[in-house]
């Protein structure tokens, strides 16, 4: 299969970047081949890059122009010089592309049971130990984020914007984004004294990879049990379980990206930003809609799932594969409850920065 059926193929299911990866590469391979600049210059169309579409057609034009004025740019001489080699670069880079896959996938597995050994110093069928785990990840966190001194700290599914108030307390020069998308929750705590105090911006807003209108689902009942309208556990997604009764309500979504790009939120080499992602559910739709932050993010606190409480989430091992993918370093984590918990990452780049942090925090753990 050629870059360009390849290219075209992302296209179809909408996978935009990759469809640009395979086009540049088929244009690396034949930069004379007029077709795969007209192929780049629709996707970039569809991503809302007019002037680089335009450049891309532009380009085709030429090349058709000039293919058609020489005998040797036929399209017959262009697949029998460079079908076979595309070929083998292709099944070259489909072999080593599962190769790394299976990798991060053990790499994960490996992690993910040495971390889980810390529960031999907690007794987690007791409620007041898990509650006293996660105590201890936050007071982390928060050291974490006093030494590296981030300059924006995003909170996504704020609730009640408490972590966004502990940060701002204990880093004042940070700047604070609380998201939260369930309406009865920010009606609620929209007014709260702190985040005027503290100069939070506590904004009704998902964060996704995607930009536009959401379905937000709040549950009122579980099981047939009533729920409280500032629960927690409402997600971008539904839960797997049929015994759900919700309200859902409609949200602006957005990529962490472009609400940067839209807030003239710039950082240099010497600046950082924090995450904390509380999404039931949702963390890798905020991983895939934030990759250029990621690329300055020195710290996250991410809540996983080890169970499928909603349908099609990704769980535990899959977002931790994406973030050691983005050079992450997952370093503790918390049992707060039994198959849902929170994972804390430092990026590589600030791991030898902490390594007093984290020599400190393991030095607390019962012998």
């Amino acid at each position: 299969m050629s870059y360009i059926k390849i290219g075209n193929e992302y296209f179809r299911q909408g996978k935009l970047d990759e469809a640009i990866e395979a086009y540049q590469v088929s244009i690396e391979l034949n930069p004379n081949f007029h077709w795969a600049y007209y192929k780049l210059g629709d996707v970039l169309k569809r991503k809302g890059q007019i002037q680089e579409a335009e450049e891309a057609y532009q380009k085709a034009d030429f090349l058709k122009n000039q293919s058609e004025n020489n005998q040797f740019y036929t399209q017959n001489n262009l697949r029998e010089t460079y079908e076979k080699q595309i070929q083998e670069i292709y099944k070259a880079n489909t072999n080593l592309r599962k190769e790394i896959d299976q990798l991060r996938w053990i790499l994960s597995q490996i992690v993910n049971t040495s971390l889980s050994q810390l529960s031999v110093h907690f007794d987690i069928s007791n409620k007041q130990n898990r509650v006293q785990s996660n105590k201890m990840l936050v007071d982390f966190f928060i050291d974490t984020a006093k030494l590296l001194k981030p300059n924006y700290f995003f909170d996504i599914g704020s609730h009640n914007g408490s972590v966004s108030i502990a940060v701002k307390k204990a880093v004042p020069t940070v700047k604070c984004y609380a998201f939260e998308a369930n309406i009865n929750n920010y009606e609620t705590f929209q007014n709260r004294e702190e985040f005027n105090q503290l100069s939070i911006d506590y904004r009704y807003l998902a964060i996704a990879n995607y930009n536009g209108v959401a379905d937000f689902h709040i549950p009122t009942e579980i099981d047939g049990n009533k729920l409280h309208k500032n629960i927690g556990n409402a997600s971008l997604m539904t839960r797997e379980t049929k015994d759900c009764q919700y309200q859902t309500t409609k949200v602006n979504c957005s990529k962490l990206d472009d609400f940067c790009i839209n807030n003239n939120i710039e950082l240099d080499e010497n600046q950082n930003l924090a995450l904390w992602i509380d999404v039931e559910g949702a963390a890798l739709q905020v991983i895939e809609g934030a990759k250029s932050c990621l690329a300055k993010t020195s710290l996250i606190l991410v809540e996983v799932e080890e169970y499928q409480y909603w349908n099609s989430s990704a769980l535990a091992d899959r977002i931790m594969n994406e973030l050691i993918l983005n050079n992450f370093i997952p370093v503790t984590r918390d049992f707060e409850r039994l198959m849902q918990y929170n994972l804390l990452f430092i990026n590589s780049k600030y791991l030898n920065q902490c390594k007093g942090l984290i020599y400190n925090f393991f030095s607390k753990f019962k012998k």
